[in-house]
């Protein structure tokens, strides 16, 4: 299906240490050997998340002695728009030459890794990709002309009722996990409390773990000014653990993002309260369907606790 040149792809793009705080918390870091290990990028826009996906599998790629011209099936990048894949095309093979590659090699390596296409209508293989991690469309599914929505639902049974579109992504992406593979996307929050999420929710809770949810609201995340209810979700294809569960406030930038990844991946403490952010690790996940409960960390804890050691109240 040709996009439409006139209409809104519902396009925010992140900024560089949001994308940092993504790729350390799925684990996508140069210390792993990231050259045997398969990265999709589902709405690539103009590289914001590429290029530091680049720089990183370049810096594992040195350390770990791997031809980085032998790596063409190490990430897979789709935009629907071919100006947005160009301007990221354009920004990898600048990168590639600079770490030695010649500019046909840089042009052929990139080439295999960004497709202009539509991400949710891609023939993928599932079961294909350690990572899934990117910025999904802010757009409403009722907006696609109605043959591009028909399709849409087709393919992704979760999206339902007036949903979001990054609902598919969420659907076609956890589907492209490998066992123990991660998925992250900063996202609108709303699909957690409301009705068109509830498939995502049960699909979600029934198949996957939710690791870690960071609700930064009120955080500059974004390159433009959005009033967008952001969170980052962090999802495995695991068994349900222990969750982290962040709260970040307005302060919460560049500087904090490190030391909460760090926390989120190693530390020892079950909670942790600074000026920007409050984080907690609660027992599991809440089940089913039902709308996911808001509140802060300590409150969500709690509710998880409880869920976990007593019956409802109508039981």
């Amino acid at each position: 299906i040709a996009p439409d040149p006139g209409a809104d792809y519902g396009e925010v793009f992140t900024r560089r240490w949001v994308v940092d705080l993504i790729l350390d918390l799925v684990g996508y870091t140069p210390d792993n050997d990231l050259a045997t290990q398969v990265l999709i990028e589902p709405s690539c826009g103009t590289g914001a998340f590429l290029v530091p996906v680049v720089e990183r599998l370049i810096a594992s790629t040195a350390d770990h002695g791997h031809d980085l011209r032998s790596l063409g099936s190490a990430i897979r990048a789709f935009d629907l728009l071919d100006a947005n894949a160009e301007r990221a095309r354009k920004a990898v093979v600048e990168l590639l030459t600079g770490h030695g590659l010649t500019d046909e090699e840089a042009e052929t390596l990139t080439g295999e890794w960004i497709t202009t296409g539509d991400f949710l209508l891609h023939p993928h293989e599932s079961a294909s990709a350690n990572y899934v991690v990117g910025n999904p469309p802010y757009i409403r599914l009722e907006n696609s002309s109605r043959r591009t929505m028909d399709a849409y639902r087709r393919i992704c049974p979760t999206m339902r009722g007036r949903a979001d579109i990054y609902v598919g992504f969420f659907e076609r992406g956890l589907d492209l996990l490998k066992p123990g593979g991660a998925l992250s996307y900063i996202c609108a929050d709303r699909w957690m409390r409301n009705q068109y999420g509830a498939d995502l929710r049960e699909l979600i809770t029934a198949d996957y773990a939710v690791d870690t949810v960071i609700s930064m609201h009120d955080v500059e995340a974004f390159e433009d000014d959005v009033s967008a209810y952001p969170a980052i979700v962090v999802l495995r294809n695991e068994r349900q653990r222990k969750a982290v569960v962040v709260d970040a406030s307005g302060r919460f930038g560049e500087t904090e993002a490190p030391r909460l990844s760090a926390w989120a991946r190693r530390g020892r403490r079950n909670n942790v309260a600074t000026a920007s952010y409050e984080a907690t690790r609660v027992e599991g996940w809440f089940s089913g369907r039902d709308l996911w409960p808001a509140g802060s960390p300590s409150q969500l804890a709690l509710i998880a606790d409880l869920e976990a050691r007593f019956p409802p109240l109508q039981d």
